[in-house]
């Protein structure tokens, strides 16, 4: 990648995948160190109605958003439910980590690896694919998704946005 095309993932694409995941959670154990929450008086059945809405949307897109990020980083679950390295697709035109200046895979062989590659197969199985059983991996609010978040976010401040004298936290707490 060329240094726009690298800046324009680290200002924008990465970011808005980090608010789409962690809205609505408490990060205050993250380097974001916010309490994203939304805490609306519902005094009509129409607030009520919007806001279960909007919050049922904020959760598909965190999953959506969380798996996009462990898969970012290069985990994913393999055969067995043992943790792998997320490949590329045939096209060559998905971006990992390792594509941008000073970016590494997360090593999927560590606890933390193993912990992103469970919570990889419970984003997919909770939202990715209608299914009848509900035995995959937990992707609680209170737990896992803020916890596995956390992990990313430190990979990627370590790697990349260090290495561009970045600060990610900077970023996605931007209102722009």
């Amino acid at each position: 990648m060329d240094p726009d095309e690298q800046t324009q993932w680290l200002t924008t694409h990465i970011p808005h995948r980090v608010r789409a995941a962690t809205a609505r959670l408490d990060m205050t154990r993250s380097l974001l160190g916010v309490r994203a929450l939304i805490d609306p008086e519902c005094r009509t059945v129409t607030d009520k109605v919007y806001w279960r809405c909007s919050t049922d949307s904020i959760w598909e897109g965190r999953l959506a958003a969380t798996r996009w990020l462990i898969e970012f980083v290069g985990i994913k679950e393999g055969p067995e439910g043992n943790p792998a390295v997320a490949g590329k697709s045939k096209h060559g035109k998905d971006v990992r980590i390792d594509d941008l200046e000073g970016g590494e895979l997360f090593d999927h062989s560590t606890d933390q690896g193993r912990r992103l590659a469970s919570l990889w197969k419970g984003c997919s199985q909770a939202s990715g694919h209608a299914t009848k059983a509900y035995d995959h991996p937990s992707v609680s609010d209170k737990k896992e998704l803020p916890d596995g978040l956390a992990i990313i976010l430190d990979h990627l401040q370590r790697t990349i946005y260090q290495k561009a004298g970045m600060n990610i936290r900077d970023h996605v707490l931007s209102s722009t």
